[in-house]
């Protein structure tokens, strides 16, 4: 002990802080699960507004912030790289600074498109997701587990090879079907 302080060995200063971060992430390990099974839950969609709705909708991905961040980097990569092309344009070097100017902007180009092709497929895919949910469920008028239940089965018909199909008519006794009782 030096003035009333404890120094330890080195070894020991480690040991301290692995154990305290050891605790910190299973804290965060458990405090994730539970707002996993809680707050995020998929019946909490629309829930939530202000801050606690933002966060809601930023930690469900509803919004693709990728996008905006390959563009972002996109417009500065491109600038650096042709302002680089015209100072060495003019320091001298006319047909480096062409081929700076032209190749690697063509190059940055390609990149980024192939990259924003998996993005925007992956957007126009949600959206078309999305609109043939709302479809369905428009359209969707719980005839079709009805429907199912009220078939017949051939211990229905008279004949014993007989085939019901959900299509009206009974293969082997031309016994109307499920489509006609049901209704």
């Amino acid at each position: 002990m030096i003035n009333g302080y404890y120094y330890g060995t080195p070894m020991m200063h480690y040991v301290n802080h692995a154990l305290i971060l050891g605790i910190a992430v299973f804290v965060a390990l458990v405090f994730g699960v539970v707002l996993f099974f809680t707050f995020f839950r998929k019946k909490n969609e629309g829930k939530y507004t202000g801050f606690r709705g933002k966060l809601y909708h930023f930690m469900n991905f509803n919004r693709f912030y990728a996008e905006d961040i390959l563009r972002f980097v996109y417009i500065v990569s491109t600038c650096v790289v042709t302002i680089v092309g015209i100072v060495t344009i003019v320091l001298g070097s006319f047909l480096v600074g062409a081929m700076e100017l032209i190749v690697i902007n063509l190059i940055l180009r390609v990149c980024f498109e192939l990259l924003m092709m998996f993005i925007i497929l992956c957007r126009k895919t949600v959206s078309m997701d999305r609109k043939l949910d709302r479809i369905a469920n428009y359209y969707d008028d719980g005839y079709e587990a009805n429907w199912s239940d009220n078939c017949r089965t051939d211990a229905d018909c008279d004949e014993a090879d007989s085939v019901v199909g959900c299509d009206g008519v009974c293969q082997g006794c031309s016994v109307e079907g499920c489509m006609e009782k049901s209704l």
